[in-house]
C-alpha cells in the first residue's frame, strides 16, 4: 500500500474513533473541503473542525472504505459511513471523496455524498 493511501486508511481509522485531532493532523494547516453542491467551502483546519466534524447529537460514527484509487498526487475513495445519532437515528451516506495532496498531507477534498 502506498503512502498516500495509508493516509487515506488512516483518515477512515480517525473518523471511526472520532479521533478529530488525529484527522487534522493528515491535512495541511490549509487544508480545503467543498462538499459537491455546497454553496461554500472550508478552509483551514480551524473551519475544518467547525463546519464539517459532527455535533454533540453524534453518538457514534461507523466507515467503510470499498476502493481507493490513485493517481499522481490524488487519491479517490468510496464507500459507506454511517452516522448514530442519540435519538436513535441512523443515518447512512454514499460516499466519493478525492483527496489531493501537498507531500504527504491531505491539501484539498472534494466530497460527493448521497444518504441511501
Amino acid at each position: 500500500m502506498t503512502p498516500r493511501r495509508q493516509v487515506i486508511e488512516r483518515w477512515a481509522e480517525c473518523f471511526a474513533h472520532q479521533d478529530w485531532k488525529a484527522m487534522l493532523d493528515l491535512f495541511t494547516d490549509d487544508v480545503e473541503r467543498w462538499e459537491v453542491g455546497a454553496s461554500q467551502r472550508t478552509h483551514g483546519k480551524a473551519e475544518f473542525e467547525k463546519e464539517v466534524l459532527p455535533g454533540p447529537d453524534v453518538v457514534r460514527l461507523g466507515i467503510r472504505v470499498d476502493r481507493t484509487v490513485e493517481e499522481g498526487n490524488v487519491v479517490v475513495a468510496e464507500g459507506l459511513a454511517h452516522i448514530y445519532k442519540k435519538d436513535g437515528e441512523k443515518i447512512a451516506v454514499q460516499y466519493c471523496d478525492i483527496f489531493e495532496f501537498e507531500g504527504e498531507k491531505v491539501r484539498r477534498i472534494t466530497a460527493y455524498g448521497a444518504v441511501v
